[in-house]
């Protein structure tokens, strides 16, 4: 089995933070940065996102750039915390010309991913949360999530998968679907086969969670619809190059990923603001390469006997010989 990589046109950004308002580079052109992915050795689909598609670069041509680099699309995503209209809250707004508007967003993207050739939408909700006790009213505001999330699946249905992105914080210092337990419930409450959760790796260390138990928790369930890659110091989404920190955590996550036959994309979710784009890719494709490569070493019945032990010895002496030695 192969995996299938891919990442996002945001790797390229101007990376503006509060501390560099103007950022740390100018943003390239999208057929320049289209040109640029196309080159890279090992990625295959591109993620855009739905403020991409503009006047001056429709959708066409967007699809024609794809075509003639070699790329497909592999997700449209949703975000609607950059626009100062949806800052109090996006699909969680009590104000329903607003919350209409950001369902608008989400019925955008799956136009885009339509459009474009793709089955996948990923919707961000990092505007939809509190920041104090007694800040909201912590019903209506899941039941209103819902709601929205529905609707735009019930747009999507049936040739069009949503996925829901968890995170525990940020922008919002707590954010409504804010862990893998929260999501999941999501999807049950919801009960409809199109909806399911996208998991970011970084954003599971920030929940206190390992990835790959939360991998194979929504895989029981078949809720694993998109995976996101990077690496972080788990209390803040750092978007640094996967296996650069938690190597033994990455590992097994695309472990877990590999055992379940996960057939949809790995993203790689990265923001290099001071390394340069194309090297800061090319070197997190290197790392899930060659650690996707070890794993053809794994023998997993083996490794499944010694985990029945429940002796951390056996297992990490497996591990070992396979992530460190030869």
């Amino acid at each position: 089995m192969s995996i299938k990589l891919a990442t996002g046109l945001w790797v390229f950004s101007n990376m503006q933070d509060r501390f560099c308002t103007d950022g740390y580079r100018e943003t390239p052109r999208l057929p320049d940065i289209i040109g640029a992915l196309a080159k890279l050795k090992g990625l295959k689909g591109v993620e855009l996102q739905q403020t991409d598609i503009t006047p001056e670069v429709p959708v066409k041509e967007v699809k024609r750039l794809l075509k003639d680099n070699g790329l497909v699309c592999s997700a449209v995503s949703t975000s609607l915390s950059h626009s100062r209209r949806f800052s109090l809250a996006g699909f969680a707004q009590q104000h329903q010309k607003t919350r209409n508007a950001a369902i608008d967003e989400g019925r955008k993207a799956v136009e885009i991913a339509r459009a474009l050739g793709t089955s996948d939408v990923v919707l961000r909700l990092f505007t939809d949360g509190f920041d104090y006790p007694f800040h909201v009213d912590y019903t209506a505001h899941w039941n209103t999530i819902i709601s929205s999330i529905k609707t735009i699946a019930k747009f999507a249905s049936p040739d069009v998968n949503i996925s829901v992105v968890y995170k525990p914080r940020e922008p919002r210092k707590f954010l409504a679907i804010s862990s893998v337990g929260k999501a999941l419930s999501m999807c049950q409450e919801i009960a409809m086969k199109n909806v399911g959760v996208a998991l970011n790796f970084s954003h599971a260390l920030m929940a206190g969670e390992n990835p790959a138990e939360s991998i194979a928790f929504l895989n029981r369930s078949n809720k694993l619809f998109q995976v996101y890659i990077s690496d972080s110091y788990a209390p803040s989404d750092d978007l640094m190059v996967p296996g650069s920190l938690h190597l033994w955590e990455t590992l097994e996550a695309l472990f877990y990923l590999k055992n379940a036959k996960h057939k949809g994309f790995v993203t790689i979710d990265i923001q290099p603001q001071r390394m340069d784009p194309n090297q800061a890719l090319q070197l997190a494709l290197g790392n899930i390469a060659i650690l996707w490569k070890k794993l053809e070493r794994l023998d997993a019945t083996e490794l499944r006997k010694a985990q029945r032990t429940l002796n951390a010895v056996e297992s990490q002496r497996i591990i070992r010989r396979v992530l460190l030695q030869g």
